[in-house]
């Protein structure tokens, strides 16, 4: 019974995230947005490690990726990570407030799994920004608890992006008051992105962004109102249609009262825990709003110095505000209990505190609403990977229509990035500017723009095979793809693969990597490497000395 009690908050998360998660116990892979996962991430491939011409965007999760999906299979792998992230953003939850009772822990891990940041965030598949997320709380836990390893292993969690590691950093250097090592353990975790980013030829940042990704209104509240309950994303899209009911802002409303009553508590007993909290929470409303609030000033902001662009989607920031409402919550409620006197009616703040974030947001449940569910690959797909992998020869792949995202009727149309440029054995050059509503936000990778320039005549072979380019597949099933079988008359078909063909340009080179740049960034991920073992042996060594002092 002591054992079930001590479980509870696991038993509950677990329960939560298959919730969520329900139709990710079928087969294939979960294709939506941003997140593309394949059969297949091919190691050697120089844009894993960040020695492309793109900014480093997918480091290191796709080396993290590759190499973990080099033993466990890749589709397992993408469900055990997702559910992983939600699980741990519940207990974590639960465990920064561990001195308090059984429900005021569940009430926590209850809104740290089920809130719009989540549902958006996954329908975005922005999965290094939600296990970045779960993270969090465990900064929370390993500085309260002056655990380091666990604070250095949860910082390395969220160290999958640029965007998540820097949203670490901050964390760590407000919750532990330690600006200079929480820089420079930041900057030992995140060592593979930075690297790769200052080595990076690429053209600025468009900041145009700024307006295209500010946070919108969600409900009645407006602004504000999605500010509070975690949500605001720019790509409309991908909103739960329960966030405009106006139910939903007064639920909205009386989880953010008990937030308050329980921060006042918190007050009192840690004045130290609150105020971090605090300011953790401003820092992310200040950058969440700054696109619509000073859009002008972050303008100037990139037009000065480049690396101000991470702040472009504010609302990704919207994650340092939510350890504030969760451990607020959670105070709130135990505050409650005390306050209602009678063995029946202490329990009422539970129950509301529990069954109000589900019932506000019924639309994370069974995938997002079947948004995020997953799919197979066609058969065609591994007949081209087959294809590219047996052509010998330097040169680097082309996919055509030269377009970011897909929607293709095999993914139950729903948009996605396009999935070949990860599916493949060679470095693959893609778009990489988007489009958002009417306007174009302009990408930074110089090999992109100048594919780009080649497209808009009429490409020859001598051209693409200039720029590095030895095969182009071309998706005739996308928009756009009768016009990329005009472009690439005169090149060889090696193989129709249904909707996919695979053309080879000859002449083409590899494209030279500096010897200097290799090492360099293998330096940085031999580090980040090293430092993230070292705090998982750490953490190891931990559970393994308590468990045994329990035993005793």
């Amino acid at each position: 019974m002591e054992t079930w009690r001590r479980t509870l908050v696991l038993q509950w998360s677990m329960l939560l995230a298959v919730v969520v998660g329900l139709p990710w116990f079928r087969g294939g892979y979960l294709l939506t947005y941003d997140m593309v996962w394949v059969p297949d991430l091919e190691p050697t491939r120089a844009d894993v490690w960040g020695l492309g011409t793109a900014l480093p965007r997918a480091v290191p999760s796709d080396g993290v990726v590759a190499l973990l999906a080099s033993v466990v299979d890749p589709a397992l792998l993408q469900r055990v990570v997702l559910l992983g992230a939600l699980v741990l953003a519940g207990v974590g939850a639960g465990r920064a407030v561990r001195h308090l009772s059984v429900g005021a822990r569940l009430a926590a891990a209850t809104l740290a799994i089920w809130n719009p940041f989540v549902a958006e965030r996954l329908v975005l598949g922005h999965w290094p920004l939600l296990v970045a997320y779960a993270a969090l709380f465990w900064i929370v836990v390993g500085v309260r608890e002056d655990r380091r390893a666990l604070t250095i292993l949860a910082l390395a969690a969220t160290a999958l992006s640029p965007v998540s590691g820097i949203i670490g950093v901050v964390a760590l250097a407000v919750l532990s008051r330690g600006v200079v090592s929480a820089l420079l353990l930041g900057a030992f975790v995140n060592a593979p992105w930075i690297t790769a980013a200052v080595l990076a030829d690429a053209r600025p940042p468009d900041p145009a962004g700024v307006a295209a990704f500010a946070i919108q209104d969600e409900g009645p509240l407006g602004r504000v109102g999605s500010v509070l309950a975690l949500g605001g994303v720019w790509n409309t899209d991908v909103v739960p249609t329960s966030r405009g009911l106006t139910i939903t802002t007064f639920v909205v409303l009386a989880l953010w009262a008990v937030a308050v009553v329980g921060l006042v508590r918190l007050r009192h007993d840690d004045v130290r825990t609150a105020t971090s909290l605090v300011v953790l929470g401003a820092v992310g409303v200040v950058v969440a709003t700054l696109g619509w609030w000073g859009p002008d000033l972050l303008e100037r902001g990139i037009d000065l110095f480049a690396p101000f662009a991470l702040l472009r989607d504010g609302t990704r920031w919207l994650a340092l505000l939510a350890p504030l409402q969760v451990i607020g919550l959670a105070h709130g409620v135990d505050a409650l209990r005390e306050r209602a006197g009678s063995a029946w009616w202490h329990l009422a703040p539970v129950v509301l505190a529990v069954l109000l974030p589900l019932a506000a947001l019924p639309d994370l449940a069974n995938g997002v609403s079947g948004r995020v569910t997953p799919v197979e690959y066609p058969a065609e797909w591994t007949r081209a990977a087959q294809t590219v992998r047996a052509v010998d020869g330097p040169g680097d792949v082309l996919v055509l229509p030269f377009t970011a995202y897909r929607a293709p009727v095999w993914n139950e149309d729903r948009k996605v990035l396009d999935p070949a440029g990860r599916f493949f054995d060679r470095d693959t050059v893609t778009d990489d500017r988007l489009l958002v509503g009417r306007r174009w936000i302009a990408g930074e990778d110089p090999r992109a723009a100048q594919v780009r320039q080649l497209l808009r005549g009429r490409a020859t072979r001598a051209e693409l095979a200039r720029t590095g380019i030895r095969l182009v597949v071309v998706d005739t099933s996308a928009p756009g793809g009768r016009e990329a079988v005009q472009q690439t008359r005169g090149l060889r078909t090696l193989d129709r693969a249904g909707d996919l063909r695979v053309l080879a340009v000859r002449g083409a080179r590899d494209r030279p990597i500096d010897p200097l740049d290799r090492a360099l960034v293998g330096g940085a991920w031999g580090l980040a490497g090293l430092v993230t073992l070292g705090g998982l042996v750490g953490v190891v060594r931990g559970a393994i000395a308590s468990r045994r002092t329990r035993r005793g």
